[in-house]
């Protein structure tokens, strides 16, 4: 999945004539998303570090973790965005207002366009366009490998929003799946 995502990054700037960064700070800035940003960031409190890849030495903190967005310098389609999250419910209330209000031209009609079943992954869940698609398609999610997800239940207009750092003991990332079990049980069952 994370090519398409990558080859998604390139076309937009191809087509744009515009760095992948500016285009998404221009679209954040849209949405009222004012602490999104791509990295690399300053090293806070905010800001989580990530794993420590070679024994010995420091832990990856503010910069991409995933190495194919390290080698395209941390602006990558499928990687390299630090978020809150107060902005990414943000982007949640707007994703299911515009699909609510019948938007047919922005993000109300990629959100439309993208809970269509794609492709089956097993029973009970779908692949969407950036999603998959459970509950018989009444709830949509995406899990960003470091620990993030994003469940959505346009029907009901709710959301659930997880923000943890999976990685930082490392890339078998185990602990967080009963977690995001969890939030899709809850989101399902609302």
């Amino acid at each position: 999945m994370n090519r398409g995502y990558i080859l998604l990054g390139l076309a937009l700037t191809h087509i744009h004539h515009r760095p992948l960064d500016q285009l998404g700070k221009a679209l954040w800035k849209t949405l009222g998303m004012h602490a999104t940003v791509y990295g690399p960031v300053a090293r806070t409190p905010q800001v989580a570090p990530t794993e420590q890849r070679i024994p010995g030495a420091p832990r990856i903190w503010g910069a991409a973790h995933d190495d194919n967005a390290a080698l395209l310098g941390g602006v990558a389609g499928h990687a390299g965005v630090f978020s809150t999250p107060g902005d990414l419910a943000v982007y949640a209330h707007r994703l299911l207002a515009a699909h609510g209000d019948g938007d047919e031209r922005g993000l109300g009609a990629w959100l439309h366009a993208s809970l269509v079943p794609q492709a089956p992954i097993e029973p009970g869940l779908d692949r969407g366009l950036s999603w998959i698609l459970a509950a018989s398609g009444r709830v949509a999610y995406h899990h960003g490998f470091t620990g993030t997800s994003l469940y959505l239940a346009p029907e009901t207009g709710r959301y659930i929003v997880i923000c943890t750092n999976a990685v930082y003991g490392g890339n078998a990332r185990t602990k967080i799946a009963p977690l995001r079990a969890l939030a899709l049980k809850t989101i399902s069952a609302t």
